[in-house]
């Protein structure tokens, strides 16, 4: 790429990039609720017990200045997948954390991120290739640093990556070499899932390693050696140690099925007082529960000591029906129940599954957990607790800058202009009824499964039709007719649909009145005429996905899929177009020429943004990273596209938004404060076209006004 001053043109077989300083977009949080995506690391600021630092395992990095009432984006991963923090002892400012793709520091505390891997292996564009959960600063000299390398989510990953690696360096993170790696009976590198110095020494380290239990080293960190005499198995989730007794640590475990056997046994929090050499289980207070079900058995996945007070320490059992967070007072040999769901107010319905807890270094009343959807904090020793990925607002709730959906849609009632819905994975349903102040989800809306598109039609659009379905399963079309504050989840043969949990992922949805209403279902389009409550299949596909209607209550539409795009006048006879990009990815009508269509091609030797008009196909980007693209709805020269990319590698290709004024011809960028550059959906409001909201892989929704 040439550049020239600020400005850069790349010029590529068809079009322009023009890459600018500046943009005319500038994106904030659209805040529905938080987090929404797993929670991996929290760190509160030894310097300053305001400063605290949250991310997540696709999630990115925000910060807080006001001990987690407010969160802001930080920037400069190369991808967003991250470990546990680490705070420089002396330098405020100063902090690492250990990401899928290596470890990052920041000098402005934590605002910004700069990679730092250098003597590790070159940046691999096919995996993660220096997984590092932890960087550790050695208690006697903070230039002296050991990275982790592991992942306490146990992220999965193509390739080769360095499980086991241990790293040195010496010059405060500049340089790093490898000093060992832990491995098992076979020489594999096995994840380090948890690690830590022995107080005040420089020689001894502590790991947890999964499946294998505790590991030691005494020569700080060349060799190590198990240390599992009194653990009834090895696998181990957490790792802490006593702040001041370089002998006195403890792990939190989690359960174990033995073999030929169907019962799952319970796990634990088990302490040593030697070193590791042996260990003694300190659950007195606990109510343990086994079960056949691993998710149903009592569990232990993190463990948090105060630095001020060792004597306490916090701990919580994650199975799935228990969800109970527990707290000791005299060094884990006795434990009290603190928090459980029932006792307290989130915006989120999962459980009380806490996968990170941290205790403030300088207040042992301060105490953070997170886990898969939501943090919460308490200010009182664990009395009561306040979460603090959103607030509530009336009836709904609205997110405090954090969130973590992966998201697949964001829809406006074309009936209402202050209806607004958000889709996504997993718990991927919000919607607003007062222009995106605050967001509901409904009675009856399952909690789980993942949501992709939502059709209004009747009166003010209070018909509603959603498609749910997660990692290619089925999971219902959702129906609504009081405009969302009630559902019922239409599935079965007797209906002509899948079963609950069939292999047919459904997407996208289109309804042109309460009674007539489409489907993309396991790749072939389904049709209803009675409101949903009989289907007919009436194209077999195949990879069927999104569905882009002429207008919004028209019969005629097109449709994406493999093949690519097919149009039908009438929703029952269908025609391939000619010529039409494979696959066809995602698809939309111009709103302003119902004859002119763009389609993107997602990672495909036809990749990139396609535009169909007057029976001609015109390729308008050669970027096979273009996922999804919005047509300004008075000015059809205003086009903006989002780029994506899958995680499983060091770094992102995504590029994030760009925006063309000239109908395609020209491109900048638009990423001034979007916390991720991996887009899903992108989308005008209709009722407002100066407003845009994007939805990104991992970090929820962002809006911006078009200045």
């Amino acid at each position: 790429m040439l550049r020239i001053g600020l400005v850069a043109v790349a010029v590529l077989l068809l079009g322009v990039w023009i890459v600018a300083s500046a943009s005319r977009l500038q994106w904030q949080p659209l805040c529905e609720p938080g987090s929404g995506g797993w929670l991996t690391g929290i760190a509160i600021s030894p310097h300053d017990s305001r400063c605290v630092l949250m991310g997540g395992d696709l999630l990115g990095v925000a910060w807080s200045a006001d001990r987690g009432e407010r969160w802001h984006r930080a920037f400069g991963f190369l991808s967003w997948e991250i470990g546990e923090f680490s705070w420089h002892p002396t330098d405020p400012k100063t902090v690492w954390v250990g990401t899928m793709s290596g470890p990052h520091v920041s000098h402005d505390s934590g605002r910004t991120w700069q990679p730092q891997r250098n003597g590790m292996p070159p940046i691999s564009d096919g995996h993660y290739s220096v997984p590092i959960e932890k960087v550790l600063f050695d208690p006697n000299n903070p230039n002296r640093l050991i990275a982790i390398g592991g992942s306490q989510r146990r992220w999965a990953s193509p390739g080769e990556p360095m499980w086991g690696a241990v790293w040195e360096s010496t010059d405060g993170g500049q340089s790093w070499h490898l000093l060992s790696v832990i491995r098992d009976d076979k020489g594999k590198g096995r994840n380090i899932v948890a690690a830590a110095f022995a107080a005040s020494s420089s020689t001894t380290l502590y790991a947890a390693v999964d499946g294998l239990g505790v590991f030691v080293s005494t020569d700080g960190g060349k060799s190590w050696q198990p240390r599992n005499d009194g653990l009834p198995h090895t696998n181990v989730n957490d790792l802490v140690t006593h702040p001041t007794d370089p002998n006195t640590l403890w792990v939190a475990l989690g359960n174990f099925r033995p073999k030929d056997t169907a019962h799952w046994l319970p796990g634990g929090i088990f302490k040593s007082t030697d070193g590791g050499k042996t260990w003694r289980q300190v659950t007195r207070g606990m109510e343990l529960v086994a079960t056949n079900d691993p998710n149903l058995t009592s569990r232990f996945e993190a463990i948090a000591v105060a630095h001020s007070r060792p004597e306490i320490l916090v701990t919580c059992d994650t199975a799935w029906n228990r969800g109970t967070a527990y707290k000791s007072t005299d060094g884990g040999e006795s434990w009290t129940k603190i928090a459980d769901g029932s006792s307290v107010d989130r915006a989120y319905p999962a459980g009380l599954s806490m996968t990170v807890i941290a205790i403030d270094p300088t207040n042992p009343n301060v105490i953070f957990m997170a886990g898969s959807e939501y943090a919460l904090r308490s200010v009182d020793g664990g009395k009561t607790w306040t979460d603090v990925t959103a607030y509530r607002v009336g009836n709904g709730w609205r997110g405090r800058g954090f969130s973590g959906l992966c998201a697949t849609n964001v829809r406006f009632n074309p009936f209402n202009r202050r209806h607004w819905v958000v889709l996504a994975l997993d718990h991927g349903f919000w919607q607003s009824t007062d222009g995106g102040q605050s967001w509901t989800t409904g009675k009856g809306m399952p909690a789980w499964g993942g949501r992709h598109d939502v059709a209004f039609t009747g009166r003010n659009g209070e018909v509603m039709f959603v498609t749910r379905g997660q990692f290619g399963s089925f999971g219902g079309i959702v129906k609504s007719v009081d405009g969302g504050e009630t559902w019922t989840v239409l599935a079965g043969k007797r209906r002509g649909l899948p079963e609950l949990g069939e292999q047919a992922q459904p997407i996208s949805v289109h309804a042109i009145n309460p009674q007539t209403v489409w489907a993309t279902i396991g790749g072939k389009l389904y049709r209803s005429d009675d409101g949903g409550e009989h289907w007919r299949i009436v194209h077999d596909g195949p990879s069927l996905s999104w569905i882009a209607p002429v207008k919004p209550t028209s019969r005629s539409f097109y449709v994406a899929g493999d093949l690519g795009v097919y149009f039908t006048p009438d929703g029952e006879r269908f025609t391939l177009i000619e010529g039409s990009p494979k696959p066809a990815t995602f698809i939309i009508v111009d709103p302003n020429n119902p004859q002119r269509i763009y389609v993107t091609s997602w990672r495909s030797k036809m990749g990139g943004l396609w535009r169909w008009e007057r029976g001609k196909w015109e390729r308008l980007r050669n970027d096979p990273f273009v996922y999804c693209i919005a047509v300004h709805p008075q000015n059809p020269q205003r086009l903006v596209i989002g780029t994506n990319d899958h995680p499983y590698h060091d770094r992102c290709f995504a590029t994030g938004i760009w925006v063309s004024e000239d109908g395609g011809k020209t491109w900048q960028p638009a990423n001034d404060g979007l916390g991720c550059l991996r887009v899903q959906c992108i989308a005008f409001n209709p009722h407002d076209p100066t407003q845009l909201i994007c939805g990104t892989l991992g970090s929820g929704f962002f809006i911006a006004r078009w200045r």
